[in-house]
């Protein structure tokens, strides 16, 4: 056990410095436990700095979810050197002895997860470098987890996170009020809150989180004629919700098959809508502008690769950190296929595994949801929403709440080749 701590020693620590900081994240998170003179320069604020910078042209893992299941993952970046999907570290977790955990939400590379199953438990985490917080029981026990808000710094560095349940939506004097509490990581403690809505939602759950504001898809909105997101800032000091009409409502659209989907794509909520008719296609594309709540209007083009006398392809999701790049889903071939919109180069992403080694397609899974789509229930077709779970570009510890132990889990980060830092060394 000495002779890495040896060698180590003797490596001067600014060529120690530009080694490790060429390594993915995976392997960093192993060679901290070398020695504390690579423990502490690792930590540092210059050695965060600098990897950032160097790894600001790389994207890092994500993945696509939709009611816990794990639909399409994109792990293989350099960034962090993941061996497999982001997936498999929160379907194969086990906290305190416990399995049978449920995903709830992420944001910023944060997961929330909880269990139904014997004793209710709930924690917010890091699945890749397995750290948890456990979340106390709420004051009320009648609320429903609805899901996880995080602040974070210039670096994507998450500095602290809320975890949000709803309790009821009731009638007042100007409209209705939404009751709900918030577990505060600031200070390990749960407040109750309320929040004032012009109208009634009777359906609160399953938001998008991003810069620490919900949005919600209403349902039911759409029977008004008009479909809307209701937004709240859960770090702002408003106590009132925001009710965002989603773009190009026009309704006369009969002779077109068309789709929608929500998403977020480079920090903003994106809107996507395509038309289809024989002859003729039309991609539209959003994005929200936080200030004042409008509608950027970003890409009207036509596809070449869409047919059109039904609509064959759907939209799913737009690339967290390229806005330029959609994916779709083709209900003809069920294969996916992404589209760079501004080059206007596919590809497809076939049963070929060999072909796209750092991506995972949940095959199954994917042609049942999709199906579900095609094939509404009702006659309304609702936007596509898929949730990103997202890694930040640089690992840090999840925020500790006061009087609060970190528990630490068996991680497959642990599990790296000693041959990377050779790797390097030679390079």
């Amino acid at each position: 056990m000495e002779a890495p701590n040896n060698t180590a020693a003797h490596v001067p620590e600014e060529i120690g410095t530009k080694i490790l900081v060429k390594l993915p994240l995976r392997s960093i998170s192993r060679f901290k436990s070398v020695c504390k003179t690579w423990k502490s320069a690792t930590e540092s604020v210059y050695f965060r700095c600098l990897f950032v910078s160097l790894h600001q042209n790389t994207f890092s893992c994500w993945s696509l979810l939709f009611q816990r299941r794990e639909l399409i993952d994109f792990h293989g970046c350099k960034t962090w050197g993941l061996p497999k999907s982001l997936g498999s570290y929160i379907q194969n977790m086990k906290i305190n002895g416990k399995y049978k955990f449920e995903y709830i939400a992420s944001s910023n590379g944060l997961v929330l997860m909880h269990r139904f199953f014997g004793t209710s438990t709930t924690y917010v985490g890091n699945p890749v470098l397995q750290q948890w917080v456990e979340i106390p029981t709420p004051p009320n026990l009648f609320t429903v987890l609805c899901g996880l808000v995080t602040l974070v710094d210039e670096d994507s560095v998450v500095l602290s996170f809320k975890v949000v349940r709803t309790a009821s939506m009731k009638r007042s004097q100007n409209g209705y009020v939404l009751s709900y509490f918030v577990y505060l990581s600031e200070t390990g403690i749960w407040i109750y809150k309320q929040l004032y809505c012009p109208v009634y939602s009777p359906k609160l759950a399953r938001p998008m989180s991003m810069n620490g504001t919900f949005y919600f898809y209403l349902v039911h909105s759409n029977i008004s004629g008009q479909r809307k997101l209701m937004a709240h800032d859960f770090y702002g000091e408003s106590n009132k919700c925001q009710f965002i009409p989603l773009p190009d409502q026009d309704n006369n659209h009969r002779r077109w098959h068309f789709k929608t989907a929500l998403t977020t794509s480079s920090g903003f909520v994106m809107y996507v809508k395509t038309f289809s008719q024989r002859g003729d296609n039309l991609l539209k594309v959003w994005r929200l502008i936080n200030d004042d709540s409008a509608w950027q209007l970003m890409w009207e083009i036509t596809l070449p690769f869409i047919q059109f006398d039904k609509c064959y392809y759907a939209q799913v999701a737009m690339h967290p950190f390229d806005s330029n790049i959609v994916y779709f889903w083709s209900q003809e071939h069920r294969y996916l296929i992404s589209c760079n919109l501004q080059t206007q180069n596919y590809k497809i992403f076939g049963d070929d595994e060999s072909q796209h080694q750092d991506c995972f397609i949940n095959q199954s899974a994917c042609e049942k949801h999709m199906d579900q789509i095609y094939e509404p229930i009702s006659g309304v077709i609702d936007p596509v929403i898929l949730y990103q779970f997202v890694l930040p570009r640089w690992m840090e510890s999840v925020p500790r709440p006061p009087q609060v132990e970190i528990i630490n889990t068996t991680s497959l980060l642990s599990h790296v080749p000693s041959r990377d830092l050779v790797t390097y060394i030679n390079a």
